[in-house]
């Protein structure tokens, strides 16, 4: 506890002549000391609490966004495996019986499958005029295809046209 004094000066009369003052020192108020201190020190480590939580909960968000983002790398890489295997049957199956036909007696192989990794693949034949063509071993009027490879919601695929094409190199 503090005590605060005031310095009071009071005229009290004269004396030869002159005037006499008189300085009093008064206590006029008594001050509580100590009691903020645990205040400021309770709000400081609530503040920095807060700061501590907020920078750990952004690093925990950063965190989970690299983890999908390498996710999705993995299941895009085996959807763009699968679409290229399905482009590789489908020019298997429209040079199928070109080459030589003794290897397609029983018509084109069917489509590939991804057991292990989930993945699949569609591939569809087109003729010039955008019309879809049930067998793109038919080299009269397949002129395109599109294949389209998917693994866990992630797609990708290859187009491919095969109009004009041959089954020898230039």
């Amino acid at each position: 506890m503090r005590l605060v004094f005031v310095l009071f000066i009071e005229p009290r009369g004269t004396y030869n002549n002159k005037k006499e003052i008189f300085m009093t020192i008064r206590p006029v108020a008594t001050i509580k000391t100590g009691t903020r201190s645990g205040q400021a020190m309770l709000i400081a480590v609530l503040s920095l609490g807060g700061v501590i939580l907020g920078a750990t909960t952004i690093a925990g968000l950063l965190t989970l966004y690299q983890l999908r983002a390498s996710n999705d790398a993995e299941h895009s890489a085996q959807a763009l495996f699968a679409a290229d295997s399905g482009v590789e049957w489908t020019l298997f199956s429209y040079y199928c019986g070109i080459d030589s036909p003794s290897r397609c007696l029983n018509g084109p192989p069917p489509p590939p499958t991804f057991a292990a990794d989930g993945a699949t693949v569609t591939s569809t034949c087109y003729e010039a005029d955008g019309v879809t063509v049930s067998d793109c071993s038919n080299t009269t009027t397949t002129a395109s295809a599109i294949s389209v490879g998917a693994s866990a919601g992630t797609r990708r695929a290859f187009a491919v046209s095969l109009q004009g094409s041959t089954s020898t190199d230039p």
